[in-house]
């Protein structure tokens, strides 16, 4: 069985992966790169790049370094994961037999 818009879901949601992980990237290089504390809001780039999930991430307890950005970062792609999910189920029509 088959999905009646499957090739558009798939665009949409490997698109919406593809575009969180540039983000990722890029807020990973920023972080690498700057020593200072400049590069301290780029974290805020990935949390907007997978609202509304990452909303989760205020909800967590406050961990110890390094954990908290070890943790939060786990939440955050999970996070991702699972709007790429829900984007799939929205956009793959019905089953066509």
């Amino acid at each position: 069985m088959a999905w009646s818009n499957r090739r558009v879901a798939r665009r949409i949601t490997l698109g919406y992966i593809g575009a969180v992980t540039a983000v990722f990237v890029v807020v990973a290089v920023m972080l690498a790169v700057t020593e200072r504390t400049d590069a301290s809001f780029a974290p805020v780039l990935a949390i907007a790049a997978t609202l509304p999930a990452s909303l989760v991430v205020v909800l967590l307890p406050t961990f110890s370094q390094p954990w908290d950005g070890i943790v939060a970062s786990a939440v955050l792609v999970a996070a991702a994961l699972a709007q790429a999910w829900v984007l799939w189920l929205l956009f793959r029509g019905h089953r066509v037999r």
